[in-house]
């Protein structure tokens, strides 16, 4: 079992053995629940989907889906000459 202390500011600094087990990276979010005097901590993983569509919406992708008439697969193996 790791343990830690806390800080005259009320901040905690996670032990190596934990960031790692859960895969903690600097600037990863977490959600704190209390149950039953007990501290958990959650970490925040993104949704692939909704990062996706935030990257979709934020490019105009117009151009490249009239260059490869919306069948991007058959616009790469013709580029590199590959047959199906």
């Amino acid at each position: 079992m790791a343990q830690g202390l806390v800080s005259g500011k009320y901040q905690l600094t996670l032990p190596v053995e934990v960031r790692k087990a859960l895969g903690i990276k600097p600037g990863d979010r977490v959600e704190y629940v209390v149950k039953e005097g007990r501290l958990e901590i959650w970490v925040i993983r993104p949704d692939l989907s909704k990062v996706l569509d935030e990257v979709l919406a934020e490019h105009d992708f117009a151009a490249l889906r009239a260059e490869t008439h919306d069948d991007a697969v058959r616009y790469v193996r013709e580029m590199r000459s590959l047959d199906d």
